[in-house]
C-alpha cells in the first residue's frame, strides 16, 4: 500500500504572526528580520514584498532599495515560537509521526488514518481550517508518497494551497518542471546539469545514471531517484528521533562590537538561549565552547569540560564568559560570538546522580522565569547584562512600567 505522507508549510510564517497581531499591516509589503541601518538581514518578506524581487536572507538595506515602501519590523521569536507549538499540538491530534523540520515546516505520515475522511484533500482542509481558527495563519500542504514530492508539491499553490501528486501522476506534473524547484539543487549542481543538457526534472529522471555518477558521484543518483518521485517516505515518531548532539546559538553584531561588557551582555542572552532549550529537551551538559569572530572573518573556537553537568543559564554562562575572557583580544573588534554546549544526556540521568545538590532554589527561580516566557513571550523576563545601549534600557523602563520588574544577582555575573 502507497504511503501518504504531507508536507505542511506556514505560509510568509513570521509575517503572517505580525500581521495576525497587528491587522493595519496586511495588504502592505512588510519585511520581518533585523535592523535596516545595520547588518540585519530579512528572515520573512511578505508576499507583497515578494513582488518587488525581496528574498529571505537577503540584506535589510538591500530589500529596501527594491522595496522601499516595505514597513520594517524587527524579530520577536518568542511569538512565533509560541505559533509554532500552538500548530504542533494540533497536528498530533491526527498523527504521532510527526516531524518539525524547522520553525515553520513539518512533515506528516498519515497513512494510518487518512482512510477516516472521504478524501486525502478534505483531511488537508480540515488541517488547514483548524490552524487558520485555532491559530490566526495560514498553510499550504503537499501530499505525495515521498517526502521530497510532498515538500515541491507544498509549494505549488501558496498561500494555503493543497496540492496532491499521487505516484501515477508523479510524470505529468513533475516532469515539466526546472530542476531548480527540486529541493537539494542549488546553484553549482544546477550548473553542472544544465552543462549536461538536462533542464527539467524529466530530463534529470530519464538521463543516463552512470553520466550522472561520473559528474556528481553518488548525489548524482540520489537526485535522479527524487525526480523520478522516489526518496525518503518515514516520518519518525519524536521519541524515536536521534538524540541532539549539541546545541548553539550565535549572533552577528549590528556593528563590529569593541567594548568587551557588551560582547558578554550578548554572550548571556545566548547562554540564556541555549539553557531554555535545554530544559524545554530535558537535556544537560558537559561541555561548553565559545566562537568569537573577529573583524576580518578570523574565527576563534575554544571549549571546557565542566566538572558536572549544567542546564542552568548563570551555570553556562560562568562557564563561557571564563573561556571568553581566555581567547578575547580586546584590541580588535568582534564580528560574531557564539556558545555550544555538548556532550549531552538525559536531565534525568543526571538529577539521580545529584540527588543531594542543593540546587534547588536556583532551579526554581529558573522553572519560574521559564514559565513567564511560556505565557507571555521570550522578551518579557531576561537579565539586565542583555542592555548594551540606551534603546534597550528605554524598552525595559517602558515593560516594567507596564508589567512591574524584580531583579537579582548571581555570583559570577556583571547583569542583574
Amino acid at each position: 500500500m502507497s504511503k501518504t505522507l504531507f508536507h505542511l508549510d506556514l505560509d510568509q510564517f513570521f509575517a503572517a504572526v505580525e500581521i495576525r497581531d497587528n491587522p493595519n499591516l496586511r495588504g502592505k509589503p512588510l519585511l520581518v528580520g533585523g535592523s535596516p541601518g545595520g547588518r540585519g538581514v530579512v528572515t520573512t518578506a511578505s508576499y507583497e514584498a515578494r513582488k518587488f524581487g525581496v528574498r529571505s536572507g537577503m540584506p535589510m538595506h538591500e530589500a529596501l532599495q527594491k522595496c522601499p515602501q516595505a514597513v520594517c519590523v524587527r524579530s520577536d521569536t518568542g511569538r512565533y515560537v509560541d505559533a509554532s507549538r500552538r500548530v504542533r499540538e494540533i497536528l498530533v491530534d491526527y498523527t504521532d509521526r510527526v516531524e518539525f523540520i524547522s520553525i515553520d515546516e513539518a512533515a506528516l505520515d498519515v497513512s494510518d488514518v487518512v482512510w477516516q475522511w472521504p478524501s486525502v484533500k478534505a483531511l488537508a482542509d480540515e488541517i488547514q481550517e483548524r490552524i487558520e481558527h485555532e491559530v490566526g495563519i495560514t498553510a499550504s500542504i503537499g501530499a505525495a508518497a515521498s517526502r521530497c514530492v510532498a515538500k515541491l508539491a507544498s509549494g505549488m499553490h501558496k498561500p494555503r494551497g493543497f496540492t496532491h501528486i499521487p505516484p501515477s501522476k508523479i510524470a505529468e506534473i513533475m516532469g515539466p518542471l526546472p530542476i531548480e524547484e527540486m529541493n537539494g539543487i542549488g546553484p553549482a549542481t544546477s550548473h553542472v546539469l544544465h552543462g549536461l543538457g538536462i533542464r527539467t526534472l524529466n530530463d534529470l529522471a530519464i538521463y543516463p545514471t552512470d553520466i550522472l555518477r561520473n559528474k556528481l558521484g553518488v548525489r548524482g543518483p540520489e537526485l535522479q531517484l527524487l525526480a523520478r518521485g522516489g526518496g525518503k517516505n518515514t516520518v519518525l515518531r519524536a521519541e524515536d528521533l536521534p538524540p541532539e548532539k549539541s546545541m548553539s546559538h550565535e549572533t552577528t553584531f549590528h556593528e563590529d562590537q569593541t567594548s568587551g561588557d557588551a560582547i558578554l551582555g550578548r554572550m548571556m542572552l545566548l547562554c540564556e538561549k541555549v539553557a531554555r532549550r535545554l530544559r524545554n529537551a530535558r537535556l544537560t551538559g558537559r561541555v561548553v565552547t565559545v566562537k568569537v569572530r573577529y573583524k576580518g572573518f578570523e574565527t576563534h573556537h575554544q571549549q571546557r569540560k565542566l566538572a558536572r553537568f549544567v542546564h542552568l543559564d548563570t551555570d553556562i554562562f560562568v562557564a563561557a564568559k571564563l573561556i571568553f575572557e581566555q581567547i578575547y583580544d580586546p584590541t580588535r573588534p568582534v564580528r560574531l560570538i557564539g556558545v555550544d554546549i555538548s556532550d549531552l544526556v538525559p536531565m534525568g540521568r543526571v538529577l539521580q546522580e545529584e540527588l543531594f545538590a542543593p540546587r534547588q532554589d536556583r532551579d526554581a527561580l529558573t522553572h519560574a522565569c521559564d514559565d513567564i516566557k511560556e505565557r507571555f513571550g521570550a522578551n518579557l523576563i531576561g537579565y539586565a547584562g542583555h542592555m548594551t545601549g540606551p534603546k534597550d534600557r528605554y524598552h525595559s523602563a517602558r515593560r516594567g512600567r507596564e508589567f512591574g520588574s524584580i531583579s537579582f544577582r548571581y555570583p559570577g555575573m556583571n547583569g542583574r
